[in-house]
């Protein structure tokens, strides 16, 4: 059990860090969110966008992220490779496959109905 602990808490980490990452995301895009709306698409259509972006970085992350920490323990231990005999299978399966699941379920949850703001075209 105390295995997962640190896989639970980067995950949530990393989950945290992505929420603000999807949320800049999709203020950036508040103008296409606008256009969405206007030509008919439903919110599943804007949730399952959000649920996608969320899904992709997550995996992307937790990919870029595990193969950088093995680079970094190949360099550290560049002449004597014995710490990397035992690799922790079930941590990076939960990481590299529960992350993205849990974004993207998160992303589609919490993506909800827009807010008034997007009604209105941004004073400049």
């Amino acid at each position: 059990m105390r295995g997962r602990q640190p896989a639970a808490a980067g995950i949530l980490l990393a989950l945290g860090v992505l929420g603000m990452t999807v949320g800049l995301i999709r203020s950036e895009t508040a103008g296409d969110l606008r256009i969405l709306t206007a030509t008919g698409a439903s919110g599943t259509t804007r949730r399952t966008l959000t649920a996608a972006t969320a899904g992709a970085l997550a995996l992307l992350g937790a990919t870029i992220g595990t193969a950088g920490a093995y680079a970094a323990l190949l360099a550290w231990n560049r002449s004597n490779l014995t710490p990397l005999d035992r690799v922790p299978a079930l941590n990076l399966a939960v990481i590299l496959a529960g992350l993205p699941i849990i974004a993207t379920a998160t992303g589609y949850l919490l993506a909800g109905r827009e807010p008034a703001a997007l009604a209105r075209q941004p004073l400049e």
